[in-house]
């Protein structure tokens, strides 16, 4: 028997479902409570930087379901007693019509979501570098190319739990982005020592950006 999900943000039921189900794919460690006024996402474990990473991710993916149904997303990250100690909580900032960008992004979030991908060479040619920086900005993030390395380093501006929720949307923006081209970004899929990329990082980083995410071309 199918679980009821409630009304929310103006949408009815079985809409909610179909934005829970695009967000929640790749993002198993989330959860997500669904009231009248908002839709709130929580983590398993609140002190797992992991799962703050794949609650950005999935973060994202809701704020582009509801701007293809026609919603403003109101995003609050870690609201606190008002909303139960979620991670975040989507609440109706108003109306507007998705724009072209949008929906490139909702298209390649569903052709992700049912695992229907070509993909083409990359290269790393100016434009792609900018296309998938300015695709970071959005966010709040830096995107880093490493002179002579093949990785992408995805930074911030602060660190915390915050942060790292930011640098989740940040990262799904990067990979969305790229699959519109027809290109494959992913996550680097060795673990990556944070702490000695940072150290690495500094000289031509700075204090100012914080690395949170490996991010490899050509992995689909």
């Amino acid at each position: 028997m199918a679980i009821v999900v409630p009304e929310s943000l103006g949408l009815a039921g079985e809409d909610v479902r179909g934005v829970l189900a695009l967000a929640a794919g790749a993002a198993g460690q989330v959860r997500f409570e669904v009231r009248p006024e908002r839709i709130e996402l929580h983590t398993t474990s609140p002190h797992s930087r992991e799962e703050r990473l794949a609650c950005g991710v999935a973060l994202l993916n809701v704020r582009l379901a509801l701007q293809g149904h026609g919603i403003r997303p109101l995003v609050t990250l870690l609201p606190g007693p008002s909303a139960h100690d979620a991670a975040a909580a989507v609440r109706l900032g108003g109306h507007q019509n998705p724009d072209p960008d949008v929906l490139a992004l909702l298209h390649a979030l569903h052709a992700l979501h049912a695992n229907r991908r070509t993909w083409t060479a990359f290269s790393y040619a100016d434009t792609w570098r900018g296309l998938l920086s300015r695709a970071a900005e959005v966010e709040r993030a830096w995107l880093h190319v490493p002179r002579g390395s093949l990785d992408l380093v995805l930074c911030t501006f602060t660190r915390g739990a915050a942060a790292e929720i930011r640098a989740g949307q940040a990262m799904q923006r990067v990979v969305l982005t790229a699959a519109t081209a027809g290109a494959a970004v992913s996550p680097a899929r060795h673990p990556v020592s944070l702490s000695a990329l940072r150290a690495d990082l500094r000289p031509c980083l700075g204090n100012t950006l914080v690395p949170q995410v490996v991010l490899r071309p050509g992995m689909g």
